[in-house]
């Protein structure tokens, strides 16, 4: 039975009729949403630069402490918590899933309930934060750095750096690669 209904699953999906009755709804689903996201960042996230792209599925939290420069790239499941104010140079890519949040629970200010505490976060021009790393308070990634996927950020990272691990640690520093073609 098993293997009739895998033959007619690959006769069906092989049919040029049958393919466009399926994928023009999603391809229009995924232009509708692609609209819908650029539109809720624009109404949330007023200071932004030019070229600012994010996905619509991004979790934008406190987005009136959000400064972003031109060229910003924010990508699925992201999640940005500006409770104090996040700070995003020009041409930064944040990859899928990353998190950034700029608050915490202060475990020292008593018995639960904790308080929360916020610091703000700096991510300076050219920098790519690698999927489903995490970025916390009080942090400030230096111009051109990387922070490796799974990364976690907790405290500064200086410029032209690869960060990887949790904490994250300097790898490497990295070259400047900016071309000075002067003929």
């Amino acid at each position: 039975m098993r293997d009739k209904l895998l033959q007619f699953e690959k006769k069906f999906s092989g049919l040029k009729f049958i393919s466009l009755l399926i994928l023009t709804p999603a391809i229009f689903l995924q232009r509708v949403l692609w609209l819908w996201g650029r539109l809720r960042f624009s109404a949330l996230v007023r200071n932004r630069g030019h070229g600012c792209v994010c996905h619509w599925n991004a979790d934008l939290k406190y987005p009136e402490n959000l400064v972003l420069g031109d060229d910003v790239v924010i990508g699925v499941n992201a999640s940005l918590g500006a409770h104090s104010p996040i700070h995003i140079g020009h041409r930064v890519r944040i990859s899928k899933d990353v998190q950034i949040e700029t608050a915490g629970l202060d475990f020292l200010s008593g018995p639960p309930p904790y308080r929360h505490m916020s610091k703000p976060i700096f991510i300076e021009e050219g920098v790519w934060i690698g999927t489903r790393s995490i970025v916390l308070g009080g942090v400030r990634i230096g111009a051109h750095s990387v922070v490796a996927a799974g990364s976690i950020v907790t405290r500064d990272v200086p410029p032209r750096t690869l960060v990887a691990g949790m904490p994250a640690k300097v790898l490497r520093q990295l070259p400047d690669l900016r071309r000075d073609d002067k003929l």
